[in-house]
C-alpha cells in the first residue's frame, strides 16, 4: 500500500463529508451573447446553465476591501461557494446564484462572480 492508495480509498468518503455540509442551493449559469430585440429594445442574455445543486457558501476573507475607481467607492467582499467535486465544468466568468438555503434565507438570490477558479488533483468540493 503506498500514501496514494489510501488517499484514493480516503477520498470519496471525504467528498460525501463535505457534501453534507452544502446546505444551500445554487444555480451557476454561462453569460452568453447579448442580444438586442431591433423591434422592442429589449435586452437579453442567452446565458447557459452548467450546474444546478447543492452548495455552500463561506467567506475567504473576515476584511472587506474598499477601493476607489474615479470618484465611485465601493465594496469588495470575497466569498467561496463550493459545490461537489467534479460536479460541473465551471469557468471564470460564470455566474452563481444561490437559489435556496436552509440556514440563512438573505441569502437566497444573491450572486457571485467565478473569478481565479482551478480544480486540484485531490479536492474533496469544488472551491469557486
Amino acid at each position: 500500500m503506498s500514501l496514494v492508495d489510501d488517499i484514493l480509498r480516503a477520498l470519496p468518503v471525504f467528498r460525501a463529508e463535505a457534501e453534507a455540509l452544502m446546505l444551500d442551493a445554487c444555480t451557476i449559469t454561462r453569460p452568453g451573447e447579448v442580444v438586442t430585440d431591433p423591434e422592442t429594445g429589449d435586452v437579453t442574455n442567452s446565458a447557459t446553465e452548467v450546474y444546478s445543486g447543492r452548495c455552500k457558501v463561506q467567506s475567504r476573507e473576515g476584511v472587506a476591501a474598499s477601493p476607489e475607481a474615479g470618484e465611485a467607492r465601493f465594496t469588495v467582499v470575497s466569498r467561496q461557494v463550493y459545490i461537489p467535486a467534479n460536479a460541473a465544468d465551471v469557468r471564470d466568468g460564470d455566474v452563481v446564484t444561490l437559489t435556496a438555503s436552509r440556514l440563512n434565507v438573505f441569502t437566497v438570490g444573491k450572486q457571485y462572480r467565478v473569478e481565479g477558479f482551478t480544480p486540484d488533483t485531490f479536492d474533496t468540493a469544488a472551491r469557486l
